[in-house]
């Protein structure tokens, strides 16, 4: 009977082991790319109306964590105000999508 609870015990300690495993993956993903300080990168999600503005750092790099998954377009707009042309990405769960 002392065998059959440990056994019970050891099984139920792995469950719950596993359930945290499978909670601890994350169901967003991120966009990062370069560009130069200064710039903004325009990440936007026509199907949701998503949008948001994030600087490019002084080591001409950005990221936008906590992206749902989805089809975004990435543009880079330079302090003068020129753009580039808009980059496609699509992310998956926990994806991280690079743009240049």
């Amino acid at each position: 009977m002392k065998h059959r609870n440990t056994l019970l015990s050891a099984a139920f300690a792995l469950a719950i082991g596993f359930t945290g495993l499978a909670a601890a993956q994350s169901a967003t993903s991120a966009v990062q790319g370069s560009g130069k300080p200064g710039d903004v990168a325009i990440i936007q999600n026509a199907a949701t109306g998503f949008s948001r503005e994030v600087k490019v750092k002084d080591n001409g790099k950005f990221m936008q964590r906590n992206l749902q998954t989805g089809t975004y377009t990435v543009t880079i707009r330079h302090a003068d105000g020129s753009m580039e042309p808009a980059q496609t990405v699509t992310l998956q769960v926990g994806s991280t999508a690079r743009v240049q």
